[in-house]
C-alpha cells in the first residue's frame, strides 16, 4: 500500500507471531532484528491498522447480521475467514513494537522517547481492545518476544495468555500513561515524516489516547466498576477528541489504496439494508423515500433497481420474503451506475463504499462516538452525578458529529456523484429535523434515553461493525434488534459471541492455549465483558 506498505514489508521480515513450531528454528537470524531504522519500523505499526481481507469479508457476511446494522440475503464466507488474519496482523505488530520498545529502553536517554513509546502504547491498546473483543483471553504481556529470544531466552517463543480482564487493565494503564507523557517539547525526539497517523500533532495523539481511555473504561464499567469510574472520571478532566477530529485511516492522507475493501464487496457479497436499521431513520415504509428522517440512510444505502427504497427483513420469513438477487455491487456499475440487475429488490449498501479506496475512511474512533459515550456517562452517572441535561447535551451534539461526518466523507468524496450531499456539514434544520423526530428525541425517562444513545452510536458505527458488536455484547443486547421472527436471528446469527482461536495456535501453543481455556474453543463461549 504505497509508503505504508512497502516499509512494513521490511519491518514484517523481523516480526513472528508468538506461537509457532520450531521457533528455536524459524527465528535464529532474529538476533539481529532488521536494518529498518525505528521511524521506519513505527510507521510499520500504523500500516497495520487497516482492516484485512479477511476481516472484511466476515464483517459483510456475518458482524453486520449479528448487530442488525445490515442484513444479508445468502451466505457466503465462513465466519471463520477471518481468524487467521486478524491473529497474525496483531502479533506481527506487537513484534514489531516490541522491537522498538527494547531499543527505546536500551538508548542513552530513553526519557526522549517517551512521545513514541506513549504513541506506541496508544495504537497498540486500540488494537489489543479490538483484538480481545474478537478472541477474548490471548497472549498478551509475555508474547511478541521472539525476534528479542538472543537476550531474553527461548522461553518468549511461547507465550502465556491472559484473561481479557487483564488485557484491559493494562491498556487502561499504558493510556493513562499515555496522556500523561505525551508532551510538544523539543527534547523529544521526533519521527519526522514516519509518523504518518496525526503528522507529529502532539495533540491529537493526547485526545486520541484520552478518548479511547475514556471508551474502553466505559465498555467495562458494569464488569469492574472500581477501575473504570477511576479511569472515566479523570478522563473528563483531560482534553478529548473535539467534534471535528475524526481518528481512522484516511487513505488520502496516508496514500493508500483500500483495494481490500472492494474485493469484500464485489466478492459474494449478499449485503442489504435490514429493516431494523431502516426503522430508526425512516417514518414508514414508502418507497420513495418521502418517510426518511435521518440523512445517514440516503449516504450509507441506495434504492434498489427500480429506485425505490426497500428494507429486506432483518429474520426473513422462508417462503414470505421474495428471493433477492441482482448485482449490485458489481465494477460495471461505476460506469453503469443504475444497472443493478432486475432482481435486485431490496436496497444495497451504497456501492461508493466499495468504490471509493482513496478517500472514504475506515473509522478507528469518531467524535461522535465520544459524545455518546459521555452521554452515556452522565446518563448513567458512571463516575460522575447522573446528570439528565448533560446526557441530553451530548446526545445532540454527538448527532450533529455524526451527520456532518458522514454529510462530508459523502461531499468529500471525487467518485461520489448520484445523490451527492450539496454541503459537507449538516444544515441546523437537518440536525433539528432529526432529534426531534419522534423516534430520536431525548426521552425524560433515562431508561428509554439510555437506549436511544446506544441506538445513534450503533448508527454511526456503520462502519465499524466490531464495535458494534462489542457494544451490543457489554450492554446485553441494548441495541436495536429486530423483534420479529427473533428465532431466525438465534438460530442463524445469535449464537456468535467471538472468533475462535487459529488452528495453528491450538497446535503449536497448545500447553499455553489448554490452561486458558480448558481446551474448548467455541465461538458461542461469551466474552468478559459480556452480559
Amino acid at each position: 500500500m504505497k509508503n505504508l506498505s512497502k516499509i512494513a514489508i521490511v519491518a514484517l521480515l523481523v516480526t513472528s507471531v508468538s506461537c509457532k513450531k520450531d521457533f528455536e528454528e524459524i527465528n535464529a537470524p532474529w538476533d539481529k532484528p532488521s536494518s529498518a531504522s525505528t521511524p521506519e519500523m513505527f510507521n510499520a505499526v500504523v500500516s497495520s491498522l487497516p482492516l484485512t481481507a479477511g476481516e472484511q469479508s466476515v464483517m459483510n457476511a456475518w458482524i453486520y447480521p449479528i448487530t442488525q446494522q445490515a442484513a444479508i440475503t445468502s451466505g457466503s464466507y465462513p465466519y471463520d475467514n477471518a481468524k487467521g488474519a486478524v491473529w497474525e496482523n496483531y502479533y506481527y505488530t506487537l513484534a514489531n513494537v516490541r522491537i522498538i520498545e527494547d531499543r527505546i529502553e536500551k538508548s542513552e536517554n530513553p526519557a526522549s522517547m517517551n512521545n513514541i513509546s506513549a504513541m506506541l502504547k496508544t495504537i497498540m491498546a486500540y488494537k489489543s481492545f479490538k483484538a480481545t473483543n474478537y478472541f477474548g483471553a490471548m497472549p498478551y504481556k509475555e508474547a511478541g518476544y521472539a525476534a528479542l529470544a538472543a537476550s531474553k531466552g527461548t522461553g518468549v517463543y511461547k507465550a502465556k495468555y491472559n484473561t481479557q480482564q487483564e488485557i484491559y487493565t493494562d491498556i487502561l494503564t499504558n493510556l493513562k500513561w499515555a496522556v500523561d507523557n505525551l508532551k510538544a517539547d523539543a527534547s523529544q525526539v521526533s519521527l519526522g515524516n514516519y509518523e504518518t497517523l496525526f503528522k507529529g500533532d502532539v495533540a491529537m495523539w493526547t485526545k486520541f489516547a484520552n478518548s479511547l481511555r475514556l471508551y474502553i473504561a466505559a465498555t467495562i464499567y458494569d464488569k469492574d466498576r472500581t477501575l473504570a469510574t477511576t479511569h472515566i472520571t479523570e478522563a473528563l478532566t483531560k482534553p478529548l477528541l473535539a467534534d471535528t477530529d475524526n481518528v481512522g485511516i484516511w487513505p488520502a492522507q496516508l496514500g493508500l489504496s483500500l483495494q481490500w475493501r472492494e474485493w469484500s464487496f464485489s466478492a459474494n457479497s449478499y449485503l442489504r439494508m435490514g429493516s431494523t436499521m431502516w426503522n430508526l431513520m425512516s417514518a414508514n415504509d414508502n418507497k420513495d423515500g418521502s418517510g426518511i428522517f435521518d440523512l445517514r440512510a440516503r449516504i450509507f444505502y441506495e434504492p434498489n433497481n427500480a429506485g425505490e427504497w426497500s428494507a429486506y427483513p432483518q429474520n426473513p420469513i422462508s417462503g414470505v420474503t421474495p428471493t433477492e438477487g441482482g448485482l449490485p455491487y458489481d465494477k460495471k456499475r461505476y460506469t453503469a451506475w443504475t444497472d443493478k440487475g432486475a432482481s435486485n429488490l431490496y436496497s444495497p449498501v451504497n456501492l461508493y463504499f466499495a468504490q471509493d479506496l482513496t478517500t472514504i475512511p475506515e473509522p478507528i474512533l469518531t467524535a461522535a462516538q465520544v459524545r455518546f459515550i459521555k452521554a452515556e456517562v452522565y446518563n448513567r452517572g458512571m463516575g460522575v452525578a447522573a446528570n439528565a441535561a448533560m446526557a441530553k447535551a451530548e446526545y445532540e451534539a454527538g448527532i450533529k458529529a455524526s451527520l456532518n461526518m458522514w454529510k462530508s466523507i459523502a461531499f468529500n468524496s471525487p467518485v461520489w456523484v448520484v445523490a451527492k450531499p450539496t454541503s459537507a456539514t449538516a444544515t441546523d434544520a437537518e440536525v433539528n429535523t432529526l432529534i426531534t423526530n419522534p423516534k430520536v428525541a431525548y426521552s425524560a425517562d433515562p431508561a428509554t434515553a439510555l437506549n436511544q444513545i446506544y441506538a445513534q452510536l450503533w448508527i454511526d458505527q456503520f462502519r465499524q461493525p466490531f464495535d458494534a458488536w462489542t457494544l451490543k455484547r457489554r450492554t446485553g443486547n441494548k441495541t436495536p434488534m429486530s423483534t420479529s421472527n427473533t428465532q431466525y436471528y438465534t438460530g442463524n446469527f445469535g449464537t456468535y459471541s467471538r472468533f475462535v482461536y487459529p488452528d495453528d495456535e491450538i497446535t503449536y501453543n497448545a500447553d499455553n492455549f489448554k490452561a486458558a481455556s480448558g481446551g474448548t474453543n467455541l465461538n458461542s463461549t461469551k466474552l468478559w465483558i459480556a452480559q
